[in-house]
């Protein structure tokens, strides 16, 4: 039994490719409902969404107290690979899924042993989508307060935004997407740039963000920015970033 749920499409033995969400999101919402399951595998690939610990349908999966988020999830999904029998993927997050997808790529990098279930180079290749260089959720500690409290007053529009999100789903486990917003984090900058594997990552044009991008991308051995038009939010739905990255993860599956 895996320690979060998934979802699966395509053939099992398809080049698989692992999809991240964002906080206060799930599987569904961020990958199938904007086209990007059916995409994939109209390409030819497996695709696996988790949905992430507190979240959707593994709300009942809580994090440890002292646990950081991101990293403690990642492990979760290297060993619920390992139970599903699942070699060498392509990674893409999702704003904060893009914490996870970091960690699960430097979990597997090349000559490193890595938890129980992780072997070197599983994952091939890495996809961030409105990735910010922020640690965690923005305003977190706002957020946090607030959805332990809920008299707690919230002084920042979007702190307010991103906690009646996170309510809107009536699975979601309000504790632990407290812990999410307060504590997740990216791995270690010179982590992230002992990646030899390809990184793609994708940014919104009316994104407020979009000037730190760069920042970002330089931190990876070998990273590709592309700018693509819209918001943040509507990002997923651009028919334009939906084709790069298939052709993306293509050029770099096994065997491509």
């Amino acid at each position: 039994m895996t320690i979060l749920a998934w979802q699966r499409a395509g053939e099992p033995d398809d080049s698989p490719v692992v999809l991240v969400h964002a906080w206060a999101a799930d599987g569904s919402r961020d990958w199938e409902a904007t086209g990007w399951v059916r995409r994939l595998t109209d390409a030819g690939f497996a695709v696996l969404v988790p949905d992430l610990p507190g979240h959707g349908e593994s709300a009942d999966v809580l994090l440890p107290p002292d646990a950081e988020p991101a990293a403690w999830t990642a492990s979760a999904l290297a060993a619920d690979l390992g139970t599903l029998g699942v070699g060498r993927v392509q990674a893409a997050g999702y704003a904060e899924g893009c914490l996870v997808a970091g960690h699960l790529a430097s979990l597997a990098a090349d000559g490193d042993p890595g938890p129980a279930g992780v072997r070197p180079g599983q994952v091939g290749s890495l996809v961030l989508i409105a990735a910010d260089d922020h640690e965690g959720v923005p305003f977190g500690e706002e957020i946090a307060g607030a959805l332990r409290d809920q008299t707690s007053r919230l002084w920042h529009p979007e702190a307010a935004e991103a906690v009646a999100a996170a309510r809107s789903d009536p699975r979601h486990h309000l504790p632990t997407l407290a812990l999410w917003a307060g504590r997740a984090a990216w791995p270690a900058a010179p982590r992230l740039g002992s990646l030899h594997i390809p990184v793609l990552l994708g940014v919104a044009a009316e994104d407020e963000r979009r000037s730190r991008a760069p920042r970002l991308a330089q931190l990876f051995h070998d990273a590709r920015l592309v700018t693509v038009p819209g918001d943040p939010h509507a990002i997923l739905t651009r028919p334009e970033l939906q084709a790069t990255v298939t052709r993306f993860l293509t050029d770099h599956a096994e065997g491509g």
